[in-house]
C-alpha cells in the first residue's frame, strides 16, 4: 500500500473520534477558511515608528483567516538587499523574494501544517482539526450519511494547503505638516498675483485655515505583497514518498529529516501587491490620545488593503457562510470594503463520497442593501469618515435576492 493511502487510513481511523464534536448549530458551523501568515518589513526611523509597530502586532488578525503563524514576524531589509529605505517596488519585491528563500519560509508553513518536531516527525493534528472542524453545513450533510463521509470530511483538510499565503507588509508613517507647510507657501505664492487687496487678503485666509487643518497628525502608507503556498500533485506526492516521517527510530529517519530541511521543493508563488492610505489626525476628538488614533489608523490601514488584495485577485478571495436565509445575511462589512451594491455568487458545498474532494456549485446571485451594511471595522465609530449606508446595531450585513438559500451557504464577491 502507498504511503499517501497509509496516511488517508491514518485520518479515516482518527476521524471517528472526532466527528461527533462538529455537530453543533448551523451559525457556529465554521467554514473551510483560507490559512494566512503575516510578515512585516522593518523600516528606517519615521515618526512615532515604535507605535506603527506594537500597533501592528497588536491589531486583530483578519477573522476570515485561519492564523498559519510560523513565528517569524519581521525582517530587516538591507539584509537581504535593500539599498535604502525608500526603495521602489520591484526592488522591494526582489528583496522580499530573497527573504522568503533564504529563511524556507515555504517549507515551515509545510512543517506547521503537519506539526513538525524537532526529530523531524509529522503528524496529522492540525489538518485534522482544520479539516474536521473547518465543515460547512452541506459538508456535515454528507458526511452523516455513512462512516465513510465522516473519515472523508477530515481527509478534506488536505484541500487546505493549496490555499495557504504569506502578506508581507511595509508600513510607513509621514508627518502631514510639511506637506500642507509647502502646499500653504504655493498658496501665498498665488495669493501675492492678486492685485484686489481684498481678495488677496481672503486668499491668504483660506490658505492659512487649510493649512491649520492639514498640519495635524501623520499619513500612514502599507504596501503589501501576497504570495500562495504552491501545493500540486507532484509536491504532494514527492513530500509523502520522500520526507514524511511518522517514527523517529524508522531506518532512514536522518536522511529524511535532513532532506526536508535543505530540499527546495516547497515555494512561495507571487500573486501580487497593493497599497493603501489613511490619514491620521489628532484634534477630531479629545477623548482620543495619539496612540489610540495610530492604533486604529493602523488597524484600518491594514484591513483596508486586504480588502483591496481580494477584491483584485480571486485565488486569495474568501468564501463567508450565509448568517441567515431571513434576513438575508453574512458576517462582512465595512471592515471588508463593502459600500453597497457589490455582487455575491451564492455556493452549495458538495463532497464526491469516493473522493472527499468538495466542488462548490453556485446556487444564485446576491446583492449587498447599500442601506444596511454593517459596520464592523475595528472600533467602529472612532475615526471621522464616511459612515454612509453603515449601521453599527446590525449584526450582519443584509443582502438581497431570492432563492433557496439556507444558513452555512457560502458566498463569494464577483464585483
Amino acid at each position: 500500500m502507498k504511503l499517501k493511502n497509509v496516511f488517508l487510513l491514518v485520518l479515516v481511523l482518527f476521524s471517528f473520534n472526532n466527528f461527533a464534536q462538529s455537530n453543533k448549530d448551523l451559525k457556529d458551523i465554521k467554514y473551510r477558511r483560507s490559512s494566512l501568515h503575516t510578515i512585516l518589513i522593518e523600516s528606517e526611523n519615521f515618526p512615532k515608528k515604535e507605535a506603527v509597530i506594537k500597533a501592528y502586532y497588536s491589531a486583530p488578525f483578519p477573522d476570515k483567516y485561519d492564523n498559519h503563524n510560523i513565528g517569524e514576524k519581521s525582517f530587516d531589509p538591507k539584509k537581504f538587499g535593500a539599498a535604502k529605505d525608500d526603495a521602489s517596488e520591484k526592488e522591494m519585491m526582489d528583496v522580499v523574494a530573497n527573504y522568503l528563500k533564504t529563511n524556507k519560509i515555504a517549507n515551515k508553513m509545510v512543517a506547521k501544517w503537519f506539526n513538525r518536531k524537532a526529530n523531524g516527525t509529522f503528524d496529522i493534528d492540525l489538518i485534522s482539526e482544520r479539516g474536521l472542524l473547518s465543515a460547512s453545513f452541506t459538508d456535515v450533510k454528507t458526511a452523516a450519511a455513512s462512516a465513510e463521509g465522516k473519515a472523508l470530511l477530515q481527509t478534506a483538510g488536505l484541500e487546505l494547503l493549496n490555499n495557504t499565503f504569506v502578506v508581507v507588509s511595509k508600513m510607513k508613517f509621514y508627518e502631514n505638516e510639511p506637506v500642507a507647510r509647502a502646499a500653504k507657501v504655493a498658496a501665498y505664492a498665488a495669493a501675492d498675483k492678486i492685485s484686489v487687496a481684498m481678495l488677496r487678503n481672503k486668499a491668504v485666509a483660506v490658505a492659512d485655515k487649510a493649512y491649520d487643518v492639514a498640519k495635524e497628525g501623520y499619513s500612514v502608507w502599507t504596501t503589501s505583497f501576497l504570495y500562495k503556498l504552491k501545493w500540486d500533485d507532484v509536491t504532494s506526492n514527492t513530500f509523502y514518498q520522500d520526507y514524511w516521517l511518522s517514527d523517529a527510530k524508522e531506518p532512514n529517519a536522518a536522511a529524511k529529516k535532513k532532506n526536508f530541511d535543505t530540499t527546495d521543493l516547497f515555494q512561495l508563488e507571487f500573486i501580487g501587491s497593493e497599497s493603501a492610505t489613511s490619514l491620521v489626525t489628532f484634534s477630531l476628538s479629545e477623548k482620543r490620545t495619539e496612540n489610540q488614533i495610530i492604533d486604529l489608523a493602523v488597524t484600518r490601514n491594514v484591513d483596508n488593503v486586504y480588502a483591496k488584495l481580494q477584491k483584485k485577485y480571486d485565488v486569495f478571495k474568501t468564501k463567508v457562510p450565509l448568517y441567515a436565509a431571513s434576513p438575508l445575511s453574512a458576517k462582512i462589512g465595512m471592515k471588508e470594503g463593502l459600500e453597497g451594491g457589490e455582487k455575491f455568487e451564492v455556493l452549495e458545498a458538495n463532497m464526491d463520497p469516493k473522493t472527499g474532494i468538495i466542488e462548490y456549485k453556485k446556487k444564485g446571485t446576491i446583492k449587498v442593501d447599500k442601506n444596511n451594511i454593517w459596520d464592523n471595522r475595528y472600533n467602529a465609530g472612532l475615526l471621522d469618515e464616511d459612515n454612509k449606508g453603515a449601521k453599527k446595531e446590525l449584526e450582519a450585513t443584509l443582502f438581497e435576492g431570492g432563492g433557496k438559500f439556507y444558513s452555512g451557504m457560502l458566498i463569494r464577491q464577483i464585483n
